[in-house]
């Protein structure tokens, strides 16, 4: 019993002991994950700082051709931009060959999931599967000795202060020496030119700092390490990385640092230059309307980038892929189908450098939207005619104006809504012209608009014809006798008035030869006995006419009666 409780006892002692194990092993790859995340986090203020470096380094640059003051720094510039670009891009490499896979080009740690509640895929690195030193010890190291690599990374690293402090010091020689050379016998300066001070002291006291460098490194232990050994060897190789970043960080702090420097010594104060906005409550404005927009001055800073954002249209928050951040500017990447006036609300959140609290600036704007034209639209100002009993197809718009907000409106006539736009249907029988008025709502207010005025006239007469057996005859075309007799008298549209509208045909009269006319009800001949039987004895050649034709027009439900159909005739064959 007491031999049995012992291995049960040491069975439960290893589990506890596996248990620790993965707990640790748990804690190992959250710190990974955490330094995985700082790392990307740098390279992203890293990228604000190159943004801000550009926009000197373009200053300096376009000013070059016109100030005197800007001659030698834009040359020096360029020498210092020349050393921070090489040592960073030897880094990056670096980086790059840490994570590269078997293709040579895909980050082998980097994977695409899909997110469960929303179906969005995105690619996500696995920071934990870093916890590898092998690749960064090969690459910096032979055994226990520097490899050509390393020894060429711990050049950089230390000459780089000093190759910044050499670029600077230059430009303040030049600087002297420009001043000496613009300098009259009287001892007065050339009118363009005024004196510049530069003081790059904590420039380089900061260089010095970042980039400290000393052979042997003090360990915890009181004992010294090689100085490469110290800060790669036996790391995993997301912690190199890291390092590595906060290096690439550090260089292009130094750059943007010598670059205030030149831009507040020339008077350039804040590297975030004022422009002018032009602000406004509407987002049209008219003839008719005062202009009461205001010009204020504002900063565009391209290095500025919100912490959060949350927009909103109309209600509708945007998804991430919506929008994006370029250069400080929130993009909007979204398409709106809809033609109308749009709410864009929200916040845009930052957090406060000294305090670090998040902050947000509301955004209340509008957005209008308005269909993109896809023809131009050509009115023939002599043809502006409305047809009486139809429902005439009309195009309506008006610049500015969304397309939901229009209603056109006439005292003799009534619109409907079609597939293409709207039908105008004219309701007085007498009237020959009709005037529109349109209203739609113009910057949150409805307003009418003259929409013009149109004639009324009735539709042209019908074309009269006989059909049947699968033939239609039309004046002065023969027939037999059976297809007179039997085919429908109808009415058919003229060819090119191009109305969607049937003709009804309810009666007529028809003279055979020299026979007396006779009046028929409906629309064949042989509804009348009498003009059958004629028909029937009448002989090849003989003449049939069709006179005083009685329809009515019929547009869907719109019935027009005493509707013109033009009198024909046909020949017995």
């Amino acid at each position: 019993m007491a031999g049995k409780l012992d291995t049960r006892q040491k069975m439960i002692n290893m589990m506890y002991l596996v248990f620790i194990a993965m707990l640790a092993l748990n804690i190992g790859k959250e710190v990974l994950a955490t330094l995985g995340n700082l790392s990307s986090d740098l390279e992203a203020s890293t990228r604000q700082v190159e943004t801000a470096s550009d926009e000197v380094y373009a200053k300096i640059a376009a000013n070059a051709s016109t100030s005197l003051n800007y001659e030698i720094p834009a040359i020096m510039v360029l020498k210092m931009k020349k050393e921070a670009d090489d040592f960073y891009d030897f880094i990056q490499v670096i980086k790059d060959s840490l994570i590269v896979g078997e293709d040579g080009v895909k980050n082998k740690y980097q994977n695409q999931v899909v997110d469960k509640e929303t179906g969005e895929k995105f690619f996500v690195t696995s920071y934990q599967e870093m916890d590898k030193s092998e690749i960064l010890d090969d690459m910096f190291f032979d055994g226990d000795i520097m490899s050509v690599k390393g020894e060429e990374y711990v050049a950089k690293f230390k000459n780089f202060p000093s190759s910044i402090k050499d670029v600077v010091e230059e430009l303040v020689f030049r600087e002297e020496e420009s001043k000496v050379a613009k300098t009259q016998l009287d001892g007065s300066k050339q009118k363009e030119s005024v004196e510049v001070v530069y003081n790059f002291e904590a420039v380089n006291s900061v260089a010095s700092e970042r980039f400290n460098y000393s052979e042997k490194v003090l360990k915890e232990d009181g004992t010294k390490q090689e100085f490469l050994n110290y800060n790669f060897q036996g790391f995993p190789v997301i912690a190199s990385i890291a390092k590595l970043t906060k290096i690439q960080s550090d260089i292009r702090f130094i750059e943007n640092s010598v670059l205030n420097e030149i831009n507040n010594a020339l008077g350039g104060g804040s590297l975030n230059s004022f422009q002018t906005l032009l602000v406004s409550e509407k987002p049209t404005f008219y003839t008719s309307e005062t202009v009461n927009a205001s010009i204020v001055m504002g900063k565009k800073d391209a290095a500025y980038e919100p912490d959060r954002v949350e927009l909103f249209i109309n209600g509708t928050q945007l998804k991430k892929t919506e929008y994006s951040i370029v250069k400080g500017a929130v993009v909007l990447n979204k398409r709106i189908p809809s033609a109308g006036t749009y709410d864009l609300t929200g916040f845009i959140y930052k957090n406060n450098v000294d305090t670090q609290e998040e902050e947000k600036i509301p955004v209340n704007l509008k957005l209008e939207i308005t269909r993109e034209p896809n023809s131009a639209v050509v009115s023939a100002d002599n043809m502006k005619v409305f047809y009486r009993g139809l429902r005439n197809p009309t195009s309506i718009s008006i610049p500015g104006v969304a397309a939901n907000t229009i209603v056109p409106s006439s005292k003799n006539a009534k619109f409907s809504k079609s597939k293409k736009g709207w039908a105008a249907q004219p309701t007085n029988s007498k009237a020959k012209e009709m005037k529109i008025t349109v209203s739609g709502m113009l910057n949150g207010k409805r307003k009418n608009f003259n929409g013009g005025t149109f004639r009324i006239l009735n539709a042209p007469p019908g074309k009269g014809s006989v059909k049947g057996m699968g033939k239609v005859l039309r004046t002065g075309q023969s027939g037999s006798k059976t297809l007179i007799s039997n085919g429908l008298i109808t009415g058919e549209k003229p060819k090119n008035f191009f109305y969607d509208y049937s003709i009804d045909v309810t009666g007529y009269d028809i003279k055979v030869g020299n026979n007396t006319s006779i009046s028929v009800k409906g629309n064949k001949v042989s509804a009348s006995k009498d003009a059958a039987r004629i028909i029937k004895s009448s002989s090849k050649g003989t003449v049939v006419q069709i006179l005083n034709i009685r329809a009515s027009m019929r547009d869907g439900d719109v019935v027009t009666p005493n509707y013109e159909v033009e009198q024909f005739y046909i020949i017995i064959e």
